[in-house]
Formats: C-alpha cells, sequence, structure tokens
C-alpha cells in the first residue's frame, strides 16, 4: 500500500513537472513571422560581423583556392561568413514550414557563434555568445530547432573542445582539462535553457488565454496592423464571414471583408469606417452595416473598431462584430405578427358592429349576393367591349379607343365593388383620397357603361337619361373618382328600379360658392316619407329578394368620406331626387403643379418586387412603354439581394410578400441607401392614406389595381422629391 502511495505520488509530481513544460509550435502565425524575420536578421547581422572580422584582425588578403582553407586568410573568414548567409537565406524559404525555418535560423545563430570564438582566439567572455542566441532561438517556441541547437553546442564544446581544445579555449587550465572545461560550459547551457524555457511555458501561457478568450467569444473578433492587413482572427468572425481563419492571415482587409456603403457598392480600405481609427485613434461604433462574404453573399452586422495602442504607438485595430439576422428576422416576424393583429382587431371591430343587429347577420348571405352582382355587372362592358375588338379587327381608331378607354373605366369600378364592405364600416372622420375630379368626365363614363344595363333591366321600356350641358362650368374638387362613378351609377340604377314603366332620368351639376352640387332626379313613383327616412341605412331595401338595401347606403357613405352632404327630396307618384353637394378646392393643390410631365421623365433602372407574376409582367409592361429598364424580383428577400448587388434609381415594391415584406425591404433600403425612392404597391391603398399609416422608406402609395397614370404621377413625385 505504501509503495502505491508512493508511485501515485511520483506520477503526480512528474505529471506536475511535465505540465510545466512548453507544448511547442503554439504561436499565432502573426507573432511567430515577426519574431522569425528578427532572427533572420540577427543572422545577416552576424554575416556582416565575420565578413569585417578577417581584415580588422589583420587577416592576410590573398585570392587563391589555397587561401580558402588557410585559417589565416581573409578569405577563409568570408568563407565562413557566406555558411552563415546560407544558413540565413534556406530560413527564407517558407514552403518548407516553420520547423525547419527556425532549424536553419538556429544552425545559423549557432555557426555564427562557433565561428566568433574560434576569431577571438577562444575567448571565455565569446563563449556566452553560444547562451545568449539559445534564449534568442527560444522566441521561436518550437522544440526541435531549439534541442539542436542545443546538442551543437554540446558537440562543439564536448567533441570539438575536447579533440581540439585550443580552437575553443585560450588558456592552459583548458587545454590540459578539456572535459572539466566542458562541463562547466555545459552548466551554463543547462541554466540558459532553464531560464528561457521557463519563460517560454510563461509566454505560452499568456497566449494560450488570449486565444481562449477569442475562441470563446460568440461575436466575430478579427485585428489588423496599420497597413491594413489581417494580424489575427477567431473561429466565431471566420464562421459569419466563411473563410478559413489559417489563410486569411497577412491579407488585406479588402481580401477578406467586404464592407458595402449605404448605396451597396464595396468600399475601398481608406474610405472603410472600420480602419477610422487608423486616423482619428477613437473607437468607431456602427449598427446595421452590411458585410460582403467573398462568396459573394452578405451579412448584416453591428461592429465595435477600437485602436490598438502600445506605448502611445498606433499598431492597429480590433473589430468586434455580431451577425444580426436573426435580429432581421425577429423584427420582420414581429412587424408581420403585428400587422396581422391589426388585421385581426379591424375583422373583430367589423364583427362587432355586425352584431349590433340581427337583421343585418340574416342579411349577410343577400350582402354577397348583392356584390357579386355588381361585380359581374362591372365586368359585363369589359368581357363585351373585348370580345368586339377582338372579333373585329377592322374598327375605326376611334371606336377601339373608345372601346379601350370604357374597358379600363368598368375595371376601376369593378375594383371599387370589393372596396364597399370597408366603406360601409369605414370612419366616417376619415378624409377622402384621390385626386381632382372631372365631375364631367365621370357622368360620361357612367352613363356609357350603364346605359347598356339599364336598357336591358327596363325590359324595353322607354327610359331616357339627360345630362345637363352646365355641367362643364364645374370646377374639379378632390376625390375618389372611382368611388364618385360608383355613387352616380347606383343612383341611376335606383332611378331604374324607381321607373318600372319608364320615364326620365336626368343628371344635373353646377357650381354653387364653395361646393359642387350633383343632382340625380327621376320621374318615379316616389317613396313615403318612412321609406325617404330609411332609405340610406344598411341593409335597408324596398325591393324584396332583389335588392340587398347597400346601394343608397354607400352612396351615403362616399359622400360623407368627401365631406359633403346629401338630401333626398321625394314624394310618392312625383319621383325622386338625390342632391349632393361636394366641397371643391380653396387652392390649386402645389404639389400637383410642381410634378413634371410625364414627357420630362427620363428612362429610370427600376426594381420591381412582387410575388404575383401576372402583377409583376403587368407593370413591367406598363413602365416598358416609358423606356424605363425594369428588374424583377419574386420576394423581399431576393430583392434586397439584387438591390444589394445593383445600382436602381427607383424601387417599386409589393406591401404584403412572403420571406420579407414591402415594409421591411423599404426600411432597410432606407437605411442602407437614403437616395432610392421607394414605391409601394398595396391593395389597401385608400386605408393606409385614411389612417395616416406611413411605412418607414416609402415615398409614395399605388393602390391595386395598377394604372399606368397613377403610377406615372407616383414615379413623378418621388423622382421630383428626392
Amino acid at each position: 500500500m505504501t509503495t502505491r502511495l508512493r508511485q501515485t505520488a511520483a506520477a503526480a509530481v512528474l505529471n506536475r513537472l511535465w505540465s510545466l513544460v512548453p507544448s511547442g509550435g503554439s504561436l499565432p502565425e502573426g507573432v511567430w513571422r515577426a519574431r522569425h524575420r528578427f532572427l533572420v536578421g540577427l543572422t545577416f547581422f552576424h554575416v556582416v560581423i565575420i565578413a569585417l572580422a578577417g581584415p580588422v584582425l589583420g587577416k592576410k588578403v590573398e585570392l587563391s583556392f589555397r587561401a580558402l582553407f588557410d585559417d589565416g586568410s581573409a578569405l577563409h573568414v568570408m568563407g565562413e561568413a557566406l555558411v552563415v548567409a546560407l544558413f540565413g537565406t534556406l530560413a527564407c524559404w517558407r514552403r518548407v514550414g516553420r520547423t525547419i525555418q527556425a532549424t536553419f535560423v538556429g544552425f545559423g545563430l549557432m555557426s555564427a557563434s562557433a565561428i566568433l570564438v574560434h576569431l577571438s582566439g577562444g575567448y571565455i567572455e565569446f563563449h556566452f555568445h553560444f547562451f545568449v542566441m539559445l534564449t534568442f532561438l527560444a522566441l521561436c517556441q518550437d522544440w526541435i530547432p531549439y534541442l539542436l541547437a542545443v546538442a551543437f553546442v554540446a558537440v562543439h564544446h564536448g567533441v570539438v573542445g575536447v579533440l581540439w581544445p585550443q580552437s575553443v579555449y585560450n588558456h592552459e587550465a583548458a587545454f590540459n582539462a578539456p572535459w572539466t572545461w566542458a562541463g562547466i560550459h555545459a552548466l551554463f547551457v543547462l541554466w540558459s535553457c532553464v531560464g528561457s524555457v521557463v519563460a517560454w511555458r510563461f509566454n505560452e501561457q499568456a497566449f494560450a488565454q488570449t486565444a481562449l478568450i477569442l475562441q470563446a467569444a460568440g461575436e466575430g473578433i478579427f485585428g489588423v496592423d496599420t497597413e491594413a492587413q489581417i494580424t489575427f482572427i477567431n473561429p466565431a468572425a471566420a464562421t459569419i464571414l466563411g473563410i478559413d481563419p489559417r489563410s486569411v492571415i497577412g491579407k488585406r482587409l479588402g481580401q477578406v471583408v467586404n464592407h458595402l456603403a449605404t448605396d451597396g457598392t464595396r468600399l475601398p480600405d481608406e474610405d472603410s469606417p472600420i480602419l477610422a481609427p487608423l486616423k482619428d485613434r477613437e473607437a468607431h461604433q456602427a449598427t446595421d452595416q452590411i458585410f460582403g462574404r467573398m462568396d459573394g453573399s452578405y451579412v448584416p452586422v453591428d461592429y465595435v473598431s477600437t485602436p490598438m495602442i502600445e506605448r502611445d504607438q498606433l499598431t492597429g485595430v480590433v473589430v468586434s462584430f455580431n451577425d444580426i439576422t436573426a435580429r432581421h428576422r425577429s423584427e420582420a416576424a414581429l412587424q408581420q405578427s403585428h400587422r396581422m393583429l391589426e388585421e385581426t382587431l379591424q375583422q373583430l371591430k367589423a364583427t362587432q358592429q355586425q352584431m349590433l343587429q340581427q337583421e343585418r347577420l340574416r342579411a349577410m348571405g343577400q350582402m354577397a349576393s348583392g356584390i357579386a352582382h355588381d361585380f359581374n355587372n362591372s365586368l359585363s362592358p369589359i368581357v363585351g367591349f373585348a370580345e368586339l375588338l377582338m372579333k373585329s379587327p377592322d374598327l375605326p381608331r376611334e371606336t377601339t379607343q373608345s372601346y379601350a378607354q370604357l374597358i379600363n373605366t368598368a375595371a376601376l369600378d369593378a375594383a371599387s365593388v370589393i372596396r364597399r364592405l370597408r366603406e360601409l364600416y369605414r370612419d366616417r372622420s376619415e378624409g377622402v383620397i384621390g385626386d381632382p375630379v372631372d365631375l364631367r368626365r365621370c357622368i360620361d363614363e357612367v352613363v356609357a357603361l350603364t346605359q347598356p344595363r339599364w336598357k336591358n333591366q327596363a325590359l324595353g321600356q322607354g327610359i331616357a337619361i339627360r345630362i345637363d350641358t352646365r355641367v362643364d362650368d364645374v370646377p374639379r374638387f378632390p376625390g375618389d373618382a372611382a368611388g364618385i362613378r360608383e355613387m352616380l351609377a347606383n343612383l341611376i340604377f335606383n332611378a331604374v328600379d324607381a321607373m318600372p314603366k319608364g320615364g326620365t332620368i336626368t343628371v344635373r351639376a353646377r357650381s354653387e360658392g364653395a361646393c359642387v352640387r350633383l343632382e340625380v332626379s327621376d320621374t318615379g313613383i316616389g317613396m313615403s316619407d318612412e321609406v325617404r327616412q330609411r332609405c340610406l341605412e344598411p341593409f335597408f331595401t324596398t325591393k324584396g329578394q332583389h335588392g340587398t338595401g347597400l346601394g343608397l347606403s354607400l352612396v351615403h357613405t362616399t359622400i360623407q368620406r368627401h365631406g359633403g352632404t346629401l338630401t333626398i327630396e321625394s314624394e310618392p307618384g312625383r319621383g325622386s331626387t338625390f342632391i349632393a353637394r361636394l366641397p371643391v378646392l380653396d387652392e390649386p393643390d402645389s404639389e400637383a403643379e410642381d410634378v413634371a410631365s410625364p414627357e420630362s421623365l427620363r428612362p429610370l433602372h427600376i426594381l420591381l418586387v412582387d410575388d404575383d407574376p401576372l402583377v409583376r409582367k403587368s407593370v413591367v409592361a406598363q413602365l416598358n412603354t416609358q423606356a424605363h429598364i425594369v428588374e424583377t424580383a419574386s420576394n423581399g428577400r431576393e430583392g434586397l439581394d439584387r438591390f444589394a448587388n445593383g445600382r436602381f434609381d427607383l424601387v417599386v415594391t409589393d406591401r404584403a410578400m412572403p420571406e420579407m415584406g414591402g415594409d421591411q425591404l423599404a426600411a432597410t433600403i432606407e437605411r442602407s441607401a437614403p437616395a432610392t425612392p421607394v414605391i409601394m404597391l398595396t391593395g389597401f391603398g385608400d386605408l393606409m392614406t385614411a389612417k395616416g399609416e406611413h411605412p418607414v422608406g416609402v415615398d409614395a402609395v399605388v393602390s391595386k389595381p395598377v394604372t399606368l397614370d397613377a403610377l406615372t404621377q407616383a414615379i413623378l413625385k418621388v423622382i421630383a422629391r428626392r
């Protein structure tokens, strides 16, 4: 038992002693390379000293082959210097690796020590040159070259010193007892090695702690010197940047990290904010920056760049950075969740309002049927006129243009039909959307579109429609042209339903001070006081199963949205007159007047981002008519990649898209390229404008369906504004 305890204690002591021995080969590449350059320079310094020693010591100058082997010849000394120079030259051969390079340095320094001892005549002071060179060689922290150098000293003193003591020592005591003096020098070498190894181990521990900190750090860290060359890089940085950490040491910053400017272009090293501390010696911090990887991809980061100062001398910069991709995704998910929550709350609010009256629940089926009926009615002229254009290619140009205009108008009205539910429940205090409305044009378009429909609806009974010609004098007013057309259509169809035996519909408009007075009257059956007082209520109808009770309610809602009022005059048997008063603009829209004409718009390089391929194709065709160059992307993430790799004058993006929505895309572009305008396409543009919703980075909103005129005006506005 006692023997085992002693063995265990002895093993523990040996392990403890072994832990104090350096492992070797642990220096970082940059540190090792700097020390190796110093040792190579020290080797060539000895070459110069040895070469000059010949003439200084009075060696004879003789140029002959025999003189090369004559110990008293300067040529022989020069040859010895060349041997040291050969070792120094071989030490610069990088392809052989660290250990062999350090071995060549060791032989060069030991050879220089031996030559200097020999040239001095064996003076004891020059023997200490060996010990000093061993200490310097320990800087490489490599066991093989260090032990070979120790072996060189042992051979020199133990073999040469014993066999030819006169070439090593310069006194009789050493000549008479060479082994004793070899032992004395061996003792000096031993203590020199002990001191070097202890310092070596402390140095390894310090580097090991630093390396452990760098490897354990979760953020990326790398260093550059004053020449913008990489001096070290930790595994986290190498992983984020997708590089091999061993292959980038010594390379310039721009060869490893591409710092992108706000417009997506690569910054040269001299302009990169990362290296700003080299100029002002102050730390710099930046958020939401873009680092480009060597494979062409990019990563969003936050970074801090700190100067390295030693003894008041600037030696480089340390950069620590974090990959914030996960944060961006979380923000996008949070924004998406917030939007979904808002939409859910709006739906809940609408549901609560619907539940206020039981008759609304019972009327949902009728409402859906009515919406489908009106939507199909809006599609009828589109299909009809399109068939006429396809089957009659030889129609006069004026006729085809007229049909195309009617198709366009009907399509806009069809789009407005699907907004009817929103308009029913919209806050009455919300403002109106749109540009100044040409009321005469709206009346002409509605009459052209509705006339075939109400004639069929009248089943051959005579119905005439008359337009008051004084409408030409009516000023424009701010409003929604599609809403005005739908309002007129509902009033005309209401008048048709009120004249089952035929009659006359009169549409007249005139200026009335600060407002426009619009009248739609009929010669129909009229309304009682009770019906007149309730006719504007949602879902109230006198048409039984054939009515939805939404038409006049939507008329009232549209007028209120425009800040106007509606008056109804009606008596049974004497027809009805609906009078709408809509406020006009006090002064011209200065912003609209400042916008240039479409003819002055130069061709632009535009990035279009939309997840619907048909929408992309349609908008590209519209933009191509104005000679714009258009690139497309199917989602926000792809759009951001294309934007980072190109130079665009304008970005047009959908709002709701997978992976990355238009809001996040616009916000990201605002941060990286604030000078690039962004136009957002959405089916909820009217709601956004009414609520004052303005996403970050969005300069203009265009409602879907997208018209060429609306898109062109938006482009003109944002280009002029930017």
